[in-house]
């Protein structure tokens, strides 16, 4: 049997309350089965299920460079909307 010096049982020790206490809970529940079978369309599922029918609500969503991936993606959409301007059926670059 092999004996290990105290100080690699104290780093083993760290470690691995450090990877216990690491643990995360997923912000939503999810779905029970697998998801080719689940009804994936639940308003804390941001990507939402496969159609044009989804339960999030994106209203209160505000453009932001920093921010979550579909704040940038409003970012993107206000900053690429201002260079345009429609007249009737007609756009016209800024």
């Amino acid at each position: 049997m092999k004996i290990f010096p105290k100080k690699t049982i104290l780093l083993i020790s760290v470690i691995l309350i450090i990877l216990i206490s690491n643990v995360t809970q997923a912000a939503f529940t999810e779905p029970t089965t697998a998801p080719s079978s689940s009804d994936q369309d639940f308003p804390q599922n941001i990507l939402g299920a496969n159609n044009n029918n989804n339960d999030f609500d994106s209203t209160n969503v505000t453009a932001n460079n920093d921010g979550s991936l579909i704040e940038r993606l409003e970012y993107i959409i206000t900053s690429l909307s201002s260079l345009w301007t429609k007249v009737g059926n007609l756009l016209y670059y800024n």
